[in-house]
């Protein structure tokens, strides 16, 4: 793998997902990413050859994660895709539904094909919402299949609330083989790590509570989703947002964007623009030097919803009842107008506390390569002051104290 071009970029991606395609044979009720088969945008070889070009050439990431839609209705594209990140030593990923299991032996098959090109870990999705598209049989042949090959990891995705009938419970059972099946979540919510060894595939389970995003939004009962404290409660304990450019996605149109958890692509604030027209290094500048992205990443959404509350309250809406977590929170706040248009408006207050976020960033993870080396997966352990001056106050509003982060 080449070296990349050095940075000075505080936002340096760790991992991208690539959105293969927004189509898929499912239409489950719960997609974030509004897949479905009606949805016919993907992309061809040359943009992905393109693409993963740009990526290591500019990037240090270590994974390529493969999703979509269902990357798999790609064909020999992705199969082309993983032997590219193969050959440059990078892990990788694949998230699918297993629709292609059609028996033990297409599973097989099939996995042999994934294995032989390079990849690393598979991760299968089953749950209440799949189970009308791709039955839990299929499922069965894939892992059945996966867990005999050589990967690093075979994961199954599941998502539930408390009508769910497939609950982890009854996954950890039906996969377990005799013993209990590793969870990526606790009791408690909080993310495990499980150490992989050498010529030992790792197999999991990775119990995810339902989320209302995308077509969740609207697909969604509030009785399908878990009962629990509005994330805002706990915004001043967790931080900023450990995907935001750090874990970036390309969309199946080929925009560079900030993340995978929303349908970014379009969206003004998080799409930085199309791969097409302009080259990686320009987007990811562009994405690094965006304020309202860097708010988002070093003082989380919930934050961001809490103090914009505070000062501008008659020109934001946040109409759900309760805020799960980051992402639903950062659907709406860049995704409602008015709290665009709110954001694009006191953006200034963030200024200074950012900037601080900034330099304190560099002192903790810049490298010997003038590259920030941030830890994986969790936020900045950061401390700085937001300052909201009078004239951001709205009139009749007490103007809130400082705000230390």
């Amino acid at each position: 793998m080449s070296d990349p071009a050095p940075t000075t970029r505080v936002l340096e991606p760790d991992s991208v997902t690539i959105l293969t395609t927004h189509g898929c044979n499912a239409k489950c009720r719960h997609c974030s990413a509004n897949s479905g088969p009606e949805r016919k945008e993907a992309l061809t070889w040359p943009q992905l050859d393109s693409i993963l070009g740009q990526i290591f050439a500019e990037t240090q990431v270590r994974l390529v994660a493969f999703a979509g839609g269902e990357p798999l209705l790609l064909g020999d594209t992705l199969m082309r895709a993983i032997r590219k990140c193969k050959d440059q030593g990078l892990r990788t990923r694949l998230v699918t539904n297993a629709y292609w299991a059609t028996s033990p032996a297409e599973a097989a098959r099939v996995v042999r094909t994934l294995r032989e090109a390079g990849l690393d870990e598979l991760n299968i999705s089953t749950d209440d919402y799949h189970l009308p598209f791709v039955s839990l049989t299929k499922v069965h042949h894939a892992f059945d299949a996966a867990a005999a090959a050589d990967f690093m990891s075979v994961c199954i995705l599941n998502t539930y609330g408390p009508q769910s009938w497939l609950t982890p419970e009854r996954l950890a059972q039906e996969f377990g083989r005799g013993k209990p099946l590793r969870m990526r979540w606790n009791a408690d919510g909080e993310s495990t790590e499980h150490e992989w060894s050498q010529g030992d595939t790792l197999l999991l389970l990775s119990n995810r509570k339902v989320m209302r995003l995308g077509r969740g939004i609207t697909a969604l009962a509030e009785s399908e989703l878990e009962d629990g404290p509005d994330v805002s409660t706990v915004a001043d304990e967790i931080g900023g947002c450990p995907l935001a450019v750090r874990s970036p996605a390309i969309s199946p149109r080929g925009h560079f964007v900030s993340c995978c958890s929303i349908e970014a692509e379009n969206n003004e604030i998080l799409d930085y623009g199309d791969l097409g027209q302009a080259p990686l290094a320009e987007l990811l500048e562009r994405a690094d030097n965006d304020l309202i992205t860097n708010m988002i990443a070093t003082l989380g959404p919930p934050k961001i919803k809490q103090i914009l509350e505070q000062i501008a309250p008659g020109e934001i809406s946040f109409p759900r009842k309760r805020y799960q977590s980051y992402c639903d929170v950062c659907e709406d706040l860049v995704g409602i107008p008015a709290n665009r248009q709110a954001l694009y408006r006191h953006q200034s207050v963030f200024a200074d506390g950012v900037i601080q976020a900034r330099s304190l960033i560099r002192k903790l993870y810049a490298g010997a390569d003038g590259r920030v080396h941030a830890p994986t997966g969790a936020p900045f352990p950061l401390r700085f002051t937001v300052t909201v001056p009078e004239a951001e106050v709205q009139a009749g509003s007490e103007r809130p104290p400082d705000v230390e982060v």
